[in-house]
């Protein structure tokens, strides 16, 4: 390999380079210094050497266009310099651009391209680009290449030109390159705390808010400490959260503490049938409040940096008889008038297990709530019930939870969002926007800045969750309070005798405080919330919602929401939402291990699901993924039209035995410090590696385990 030729006395005409407007180095990073950026960035010139290059909207990583390079005699190079300022080497982690090589036969020579650094005269270490190349080169295949500085550093301590020089030799290096930046060095941060289980003395469990609780103490994104508290089962209330505590920006604690009255606390479960009269015939109710049901309870795993928590229970849901069925005996719909009625020996109870979990990870905000409920003991169509679990309500604002609510939002196939503070069931509303992400629903309060909502963890089309089919919400969807040209008529008699602007009751997308407010102009400061899905989401094997999505609620049902709680100002329960369609539209592949394209369908189940895209289980809203031999090399390729960054993403890896803190993470080929950029959580009865990476990702990264 020959040297790079002395620095020309005169610099060439510049000329300028289209590269894409997208993030090639993490986007966690501070703001880059880009060689190119649309076009030669301020401060940059062009110092090519026997080497020509023109735009190319055809073929580009993203964005309107990329260089397409021709190096053109031998040895010569593609080479920018900055002038007349230098960069410290100390400043930077790393170089990063995209290259492709385009057809096949041009891959050896772009593969020994050397790229190097130099200080005026003076080079650094040349590398190779091949073996950086992630994934490796391919034909009309766009590849990341991050060089750590500290492998281009050589003895230089300061740069001021980039060069990609034939290697071979000969001549005739043809590629397309895009996205060339200098990677900021990532400041140091104290590390996150491990998370912790306070159970307290002799494993006893905590009092909090009259019960006996396990607490979860992790800290956040922004490395702030959260806690959740489980009640035990050892009351008639347990089986649920009895407290949240998050960390406010200015640094000061808020405490969410169960509302008054029978519904306090969150994430038990509730289902109606859509006929009640067949539990009311046998003198219960219809719907009760799961969280009064006997519960085992047990700390599932805690890791350094993960925990999951898990509750059973039974929900007991009542249904036709399999003689009904098969005769027709009587139509689901048909009222059983009270326990003497000749029809309620088509009607009995169904035993329901349910299996709830919650998750935990550092450097996440918001804990994962799954569930499975198993009817695999009633036949098909037997029960017709919808779900609204989680549910519970809380005092969202902290202290004696007062405050009125400010206003209510959800997402099922649109988006609603009511407007004016405080809320009343007058207020104007908009509902004519398109839901790009997870199903979702949230309440805010008047005077204080809080929100506590749900999100899905799975894109609308994906997700059941939303609207009743057999009420008229799709008749408010697309429209405005200006639009929809006519107010709900008290409630189509289905509840309070009044009129008002919002929504009839029974057509709001999941249960919230509708129920709450006897009249349209009256306030509230009740803060129920819950999830929800159609009659039948529990008991029918397949029907179409009222969103327009076949969906089975039979033998068994499984989903997943984030519980969110955070200041209402940082829109947090649409962000979380959204990270759904960010993930849908994220490519994860791997050239040392393997991505999982199938997994378990939900906790407690050992049937399979195909992962949507592959490597996503929405169980828990990770990456699951195979190590090979305790290593991996993976590309995390966040698509340009996502609507937001990847954030923290989880990877699970499995078929790890390997130890439990790896020997090296790297994001990009750059060293990653664990408890501070990446959390990591042995789980060795399982072999299984869990990671919580502390990035926002846009674009394309290498991630690679090493031992």
């Amino acid at each position: 390999m020959r040297p790079h030729p002395k620095l020309p006395a005169r610099r060439h005409a510049a000329v300028p380079l289209i590269a894409a407007l997208v993030c090639p180095f993490p986007a966690f990073a501070a703001n880059p210094d880009y060689a190119y950026l649309d076009s030669l960035a301020p401060g940059w010139s062009d110092w090519s050497w026997g080497t020509t290059y023109t735009n190319d909207t055809v073929v580009k990583k993203s964005g309107t266009a990329s260089a397409r390079v021709d190096i053109v005699d031998a040895w010569a190079g593609f080479s920018l310099s900055e002038t007349p300022a230098t960069t410290h080497l100390s400043d930077l982690s790393a170089v990063s651009f995209d290259i492709n090589p385009g057809a096949a036969g041009n891959i050896p020579k772009v593969a020994a391209l050397v790229f190097s650094l130099q200080n005026g005269a003076t080079p650094g270490a040349p590398v190779a680009v091949g073996p950086y190349a992630s994934p490796a080169l391919a034909a009309n295949t766009w590849s990341t290449v991050s060089v750590p500085i500290s492998t281009l550093a050589g003895k230089l301590t300061a740069m001021n030109r980039l060069n990609l020089q034939d290697g071979l030799g000969q001549g005739g290096v043809v590629f397309n390159v895009d996205n060339i930046a200098l990677v900021p060095a990532i400041a140091a941060t104290p590390g996150c705390a491990a998370l912790a289980v306070d159970s307290g003395i002799n494993n006893a469990g905590i009092s909090l808010n009259g019960y006996l609780n396990d607490r979860y103490i992790w800290h956040d994104s922004a490395c702030k400490p959260r806690s959740v508290a489980l009640a035990r089962n050892d009351t008639s209330k347990g089986g649920n959260a009895k407290q949240f505590t998050y960390t406010l920006p200015n640094g000061t604690t808020r405490t969410v503490n169960p509302g008054a009255g029978n519904a306090g606390g969150f994430g038990y479960v509730v289902a109606h049938l859509s006929n009640p009269s067949f539990a009311n015939s046998y003198g219960k109710d219809d719907s009760p409040l799961g969280s009064g049901n006997s519960a085992t309870y047990q700390k599932l795993f805690a890791g350094r940096h993960h925990a999951l928590h898990e509750y059973t229970l039974n929900y007991v849901r009542y249904g036709l008889t399999q003689a009904a069925l098969d005769n027709h005996a009587i139509d689901p719909w048909t009222w059983i008038k009270g326990a003497t009625d000749p029809n309620r020996q088509y009607v009995t109870a169904y035993n329901m297990p349910v299996r709830i979990q919650w998750l935990f990870a550092t450097g996440r905000d918001y804990p994962v709530w799954t569930v499975t409920f198993d009817l695999s003991q009633a036949p098909n169509h037997a029960i017709d019930s919808d779900f609204r679990a989680p549910y519970g309500d809380m005092k969202v604002e902290g202290g004696n939870g007062t405050d009125n609510v400010g206003g209510v939002g959800w997402g099922d196939r649109y988006k609603f969002v009511s407007k004016g503070n405080p809320f009343t069931m007058n207020n104007d509303w908009d509902y004519s926007k398109v839901n790009p992400g997870a199903p979702y629903d949230f309440l805010w309060t008047s005077t204080v800045d809080a929100e506590m909502g749900l999100a899905g963890t799975q894109v609308m089309a994906l997700q059941n969750a939303g609207g009743y089919n057999n009420y008229l919400a799709p008749v408010w969807r697309g429209k405005t309070s200006t639009t929809m040209g006519q107010i709900c008529q008290n409630d189509q008699g289905a509840g309070p005798g009044y009129n008002h602007k919002l929504p009839c009751d029974s057509d709001w997308a999941y249960q919230l405080i509708q129920y709450s407010l006897s009249n349209a102009s009256e306030v509230t400061s009740d803060k129920r919330l819950a999830w929800g899905a159609d009659w039948g989401s529990l008991g029918n094997s397949s029907f179409v919602s009222s969103n327009g999505y076949t969906v089975s609620g039979w033998p068994k049902v499984s989903y997943s929401v984030h519980i969110v709680l955070n200041p209402h100002s940082k829109n947090p329960t649409q962000n979380i939402a959204l990270q759904a369609k960010t993930a849908r539209l994220t490519a994860l592949t791997a050239t040392v291990g393997s991505v999982r394209t199938q997994g378990i369908a939900g906790i407690g189940r050992s049937d399979l699901k195909t992962y949507t895209p592959a490597g996503y289980s929405p169980v828990y809203g990770t990456w699951e993924v195979n190590a090979a031999n305790n290593n991996l090399a993976l590309s995390f390729a966040v698509a340009s039209t996502a609507p937001s960054t990847l954030n923290n993403p989880i990877l699970v890896v499995h078929g790890y035995t390997g130890p439990a803190t790896p020997a090296q993470v790297l994001l990009d080929g750059v060293p990653l410090v664990a408890d501070s950029d990446v959390f990591i959580s042995a789980r060795p009865a399982s072999s299984e590696l869990w990671i919580t990476l502390n990035r926002k990702l846009a674009g394309t990264h290498s991630f690679q385990l090493v031992n």
